[in-house]
């Protein structure tokens, strides 16, 4: 389902730039999902070691890097910012647990470089969705702004 909306969300940014932070988002997670869930965790019944994980960070820091120059050349550099405010504010977490038909965990230890975790290292679940939300309406709002300037 990932794969296939990534695929609509390319066709749609050609006609609206309201899709691309959604794209950035989509993008994002299905290398979360191919990259951390089907290579590091189903793999084994144990969590992967901690350097394994670092290194994996670094390629998903890096990929994302590519998908914001590849999206902004595109599309415009404010849609690209747009998407990677949606993932500084959770989001992509959330989509992840989505798109895996996952719950969502009530304790969120991992999302200390989002803006609540700047302030308290453990996020509940409540607190992760409003800052998602929070996410999405600052993205779109910057968006709305630009766009009818």
């Amino acid at each position: 389902m990932n794969f296939l909306l990534v695929l609509l969300l390319i066709a749609l940014s050609f006609y609206t730039s309201f899709a691309v932070p959604l794209l950035f988002l989509l993008t994002s997670n299905l290398f979360d999902i191919l990259g951390y869930h089907f290579t590091l965790i189903r793999r084994t019944t144990i969590m992967p070691e901690k350097e394994i994980i670092k290194a994996y960070r670094v390629n998903q820091l890096m990929f994302d890097a590519m998908l914001l120059v590849i999206l902004g050349l595109l599309f415009g550099w404010v849609p690209a910012i747009c998407g990677v405010i949606l993932k500084l504010f959770g989001a992509q977490d959330v989509a992840y647990y989505i798109f895996l038909q996952k719950s969502l965990p009530e304790i969120w230890h991992w999302l200390r470089w989002t803006p609540l975790g700047w302030f308290k290292n453990i996020l509940t679940k409540k607190e992760v969705l409003f800052q998602a939300a929070l996410g999405f309406v600052i993205s779109f709002v910057i968006l709305f702004i630009t766009l009818n300037k």
